[in-house]
């Protein structure tokens, strides 16, 4: 019979680095739809060799977050506007549901609060400057926050998944006819927290989402209806 099982020492090995680095990448947009990710390639740019990328690859084509052609080849996966009406409102769920859990803790409130308010300021410089990938950043970091306050992990990864599979739509949000985030729902989400304000933390994540996910529908399809379930 198997005895109890130890941790396992040690840094973190190279696939699991080479995962981590290619998820960001998607979740930040910095990978784009339909973008191939060659083995070889990535391991060059990664300064690796190319058995971990595969691994890592390999890896993210299970999570969902890429897809394979009939050769094998990885690439990110082209996000339609069905996928988008989807995932948002699956995200305006989740996402709503873990800033109520956030609110409604007594303890950490305040520091929750202040982590939310100094990331949102340096979003506001960062899209202010033109500096769109920090900007993406500081906007997912800022959602992290809150969904880790609320102190849920399981949600917390059903969450991150969703980033994921969105992740190549992320950089349309600055693209087109738009000012991109206008900060105010993030600032109605810091006050609700500092409140403990469940109904109105949750109502401030929604209203990030919708406006955001309107904008990112109509690049993706300027012909598509927005769905009238989170509008």
């Amino acid at each position: 019979m198997i005895q109890a099982l130890s941790p396992i020492g040690g840094q973190p090995s190279l696939s699991e680095i080479a995962y981590q680095q290619i998820r960001s990448a998607i979740v930040s947009g910095q990978l784009q739809s339909g973008q191939r990710l060659v083995y070889r390639s990535v391991a060059e740019e990664l300064g690796i060799s190319p058995t971990p990328v595969r691994d890592a690859i390999q890896r993210l084509v299970s999570d969902g977050a890429l897809q394979a052609d009939e050769r094998g080849v990885a690439y990110v996966p082209i996000v339609t506007p069905a996928d988008y009406i989807e995932i948002i409102n699956l995200r305006l769920n989740l996402e709503g549901l873990a800033a109520d859990a956030a609110a409604a803790r007594v303890d950490g409130r305040e520091h929750t609060a202040e982590a939310l308010a100094q990331t949102h300021e340096r979003l506001a410089q960062c899209k202010s400057e033109g500096r769109i990938d920090e900007a993406l950043f500081e906007n997912e970091r800022f959602h992290s926050l809150f969904v880790k306050a609320a102190g849920m992990p399981v949600l917390e990864e059903l969450i991150r998944s969703l980033w994921l599979r969105s992740g190549p739509t992320v950089r349309l949000l600055y693209s087109g006819n738009s000012n991109g985030h206008n900060g105010h729902p993030h600032e109605q989400l810091i006050q609700a927290i500092q409140n403990g304000d469940r109904l109105k933390a949750r109502a401030a994540v929604e209203e990030d989402l919708k406006t955001a996910a309107r904008h990112i529908l109509l690049q993706l399809d300027p012909e598509a209806q927005i769905p009238g379930n989170w509008v």
